[in-house]
């Protein structure tokens, strides 16, 4: 539910009772109901509707994103930049009829295949969006951030031996490869935590808890082996499939899971990330290049950070199990992703300057929000959220209270495993100043307090078992974004799955 407050205007929200009404309002987004009229989305294509899914032709994409008109060689299809610059030119190699995709000869994997419509190469609007914009505008919907932690977690453990083969165990060489990387992260300047620094047993739930303890900027990188036919070795690196696309190990059928996990929140990072270890394992190794796939896998759906799964090698093949055997080769795979966590950290803090000198020029911002859960009524499964806002102005600002608005998003955790807009009732509001200004650099603070009725054994049914799971708050001036704040950190990556969110940044 977003909620929305224009000064002095007072708030709508859409609660519980209301869903069924929201749910024939917005289909395509069951729940979410837009509080007030916000202009159309800008869109640079015209998508065309196959099988309940939107295609855009792929001439209008290589135009938005500045490639020459598509190169035809059969069912081969090339994209290249306009005119590029010595050392910039941007390639994309499809294939009609496939998934896998070669972006500047470095291989990713599209959620659904390159089809002909009405004799147009098509591409699903879900992989311009998902594998396309986040490799072609890293910047685009994000805040700049300074990286301290990286979470390592190396696969196996205990009785959990995982693959083996003669020479080394997969629990044996991702734990050895974690220690050696750790101390290369920590002389960088990193802040290391290990889901296991010993051979012991530990699930995928305690994995993820562990990396969600992390309250920092922090990414989780799992680290595991992979098995095949003798045959294939090489490098992959994976991430967890976005809400409602198949995994690429599975065909497109209607009962693909189309729920959006906590780990969904940071899709576009989880994808840069692991394009730039796989870029950069590879170029060290000089191993195969499996691709950046997509994989189902407990400790990236649960993850709060950008999380990827870096696969070091095949112990199903002999050559390659030999070197993995070696400290000298694991030590060799620690460099090339202690290499590749630098200069994602270099791409995450990308426009850092620009942003804190406009930011200090904003004339309001956040302070410390406060929120808070309490079970509420006589049914513990209901639950009382209250969020306090502290709305801070710069110094010797004026401030006309018509054109502030705050904007709140509450969500909840379903079944204790996807995230959802929330089914709370309209909250109730408070300032708690008489009369706010913001005058002599007074904060002035907003209290919302939403209540969540406990459900009936019909609505638990329907709308699954619900707890409060957290917020993004967005605060508003003269129709521009003066603050974002989120808890978990980074909430507010995973709203335009949700809804379209204006204003944008």
């Amino acid at each position: 539910m977003a909620w929305a407050l224009a000064l002095p205007a007072e708030a709508a929200a859409t609660g519980a009772k209301d869903k069924a009404k929201a749910k024939e309002k917005t289909p395509e987004k069951p729940g979410v109901t837009r509080v007030e009229a916000a202009p159309a989305l800008k869109v640079e294509w015209k998508p065309e509707l196959y099988k309940n899914r939107l295609y855009v032709p792929m001439e209008q994409v290589g135009a938005y994103y500045n490639l020459r008109p598509p190169k035809n060689a059969g069912k081969e299809l090339i994209l290249i930049t306009q005119d590029p610059k010595p050392g910039s030119a941007f390639r994309i190699d499809l294939t009609l009829g496939e998934r896998r995709v070669k972006l500047n000869s470095w291989t990713f994997y599209f959620s659904y295949p390159v089809i002909t419509l009405k004799g147009k190469a098509m591409i699903s609007a879900f992989d311009v969006r998902n594998v396309l914009d986040p490799i072609l505008r890293p910047g685009d919907r994000r805040d700049p951030a300074l990286l301290r932690t990286v979470i390592l977690d190396p696969g196996g453990g205990g009785t959990d031996t995982g693959i083996k083969s003669p020479l080394i165990s997969e629990k044996e060489l991702t734990l050895e490869t974690a220690k050696v990387l750790a101390v290369m992260l920590k002389n960088s300047g990193f802040r290391v935590v290990m889901t296991r620094d010993d051979d012991k047993t530990v699930s995928a739930a305690a994995r993820a808890q562990i990396a969600n303890e992390v309250d920092d900027e922090a990414i989780f990188i799992s680290l595991r082996a992979a098995t095949g036919s003798p045959k294939t070795k090489g490098v992959e690196c994976s991430t967890l499939p976005p809400a409602g696309t198949p995994a690429t190990n599975e065909a497109d059928a209607d009962d693909i899971d189309k729920r959006f996990f906590p780990g969904n929140i940071s899709d576009r990072e989880s994808l840069a990330l692991a394009a730039t270890l796989q870029n950069s394992i590879v170029r060290a190794t000089k191993a195969t290049d499996v691709g950046v796939r997509r994989v189902r896998q407990g400790e990236l759906r649960d993850a709060h950070q950008p999380a990827v799964m870096c696969r070091l090698g095949f112990l199903s093949n002999k050559d390659e199990a030999k070197k993995l055997a070696t400290p000298e080769y694991r030590a060799e795979i620690a460099q090339a992703i202690a290499a590749g966590v630098d200069r994602y950290a270099a791409y995450l803090r990308n426009g850092m300057a620009e942003r804190t000198e406009e930011d200090r020029l904003r004339p309001l911002r956040f302070g410390a929000i406060e929120a808070k859960c309490e079970a509420g009524g006589v049914n513990l499964s209901g639950e009382t959220i209250t969020v306090r806002l502290p709305v801070l102005p710069a110094e010797r600002v004026n401030i006309d209270r018509s054109r502030v608005e705050l904007q709140v998003y509450l969500f909840e955790s379903v079944n204790g495993e996807e995230l959802d807009i929330t089914t709370a009732d309209p909250p109730k509001l408070d300032w708690l100043s008489v009369l706010p200004d913001w005058q002599n650099n007074q904060t002035e603070w907003l209290q919302a307090t939403f209540i969540r009725p406990a459900f009936t054994p019909a609505e638990q049914k329907q709308y699954g078992k619900r707890a409060y799971y957290g917020y993004v708050a967005r605060l508003v001036y003269d129709g521009r974004l003066m603050d974002e704040a989120a808890w978990p950190r980074n909430l507010n990556r995973g709203l335009f799955h949700f809804t379209p969110v204006f204003p944008k940044r």
